[in-house]
């Protein structure tokens, strides 16, 4: 039976550590950005192949546009099916980029398939710094940080820090698909080449740290394509889960 894991969205810094000294990105980081003028992503359209063994496992599609005012849309879709199961999972992020930081707006995530569908859809308000449910319009229990933002949209921050910091460990807060708490962190590796349906690519190796869990997430970006990402792996007990694989890119 296929196992499916909603392993796409991943991951504001709340403090990266190099060597023996802690710094606190959301200060540091943005500070150094401001000064070089850096305060744009790129917008692009990635299609991946999903496997498992070798075999076809489904398809993703993730994509990132400017809707102007320094804002930004991110639409992340997996679709896996095997045999009669099937299961879609769709996040839709709205943020602010500004500074070198992410600035949550709003954040939906759906899922659909076999089983249980389910959802979420939250917005964010610095003003009361408060997580709310948008459509009861009344606040969800989670902490607020000034460093804040939601699954999907941490990804593109963990893009931009790659690219701008050198920096070897990320810690991020953020509200989760389940519109709960959660707390990841990740070190940069080294660059490797490997060959994807796109073609040979290189990409820094940056694990996703986790503790008292059999689960293993590793990604790769590549910084001679705006870092975008090009392959992710996940491994249970040593086992393959599923594997991303960069297809095509606009």
């Amino acid at each position: 039976m296929k196992v499916v894991r909603h392993w796409l969205a991943v991951p504001l810094v709340a403090m990266s550590m190099t060597g023996s000294s802690l710094v606190f990105a959301g200060e540091a980081l943005a500070s150094e950005k401001a000064a070089s003028g850096q305060a744009a992503l790129n917008n692009y359209h990635a299609i991946y192949e999903v496997q498992r063994g070798g075999s076809d496992y489904g398809e993703a599609m993730r994509k990132l546009e400017s809707i102007g005012e320094g804002q930004y849309r991110l639409l992340n879709e997996t679709q896996i099916s095997f045999l009669f199961l099937s299961d879609v999972r769709r996040y839709d992020s709205r943020f602010a980029f500004a500074k070198g930081q992410v600035e949550p707006l709003e954040f939906h995530f759906k899922r659909s398939g076999t089983g249980r569908n389910k959802g979420i859809h939250v917005s964010f308000d610095s003003k009361t710094k408060q997580v709310k449910d948008a459509e009861a319009d009344v606040a969800l229990p989670v902490k607020w940080h000034e460093a804040l933002m939601d699954e999907a949209s941490m990804l593109e921050q963990l893009r931009y820090d790659l690219q701008h910091s050198e920096a070897k460990e990320f810690s991020y807060h953020l509200v989760d698909d389940k519109g709960e708490y959660d707390k990841q962190k990740f070190v940069r590796g080294e660059v490797e080449t490997f060959t994807v349906p796109y073609g040979e690519v290189k990409g820094l190796r940056v694990e996703r740290i986790r503790e008292n869990s059999r689960r293993e997430t590793t990604y790769w970006f590549a910084p001679e394509m705006n870092y975008v990402l090009v392959k992710m792996q996940q491994r249970k007990e040593g086992d393959e889960v599923a594997t991303l694989l960069l297809e095509q890119l606009d």
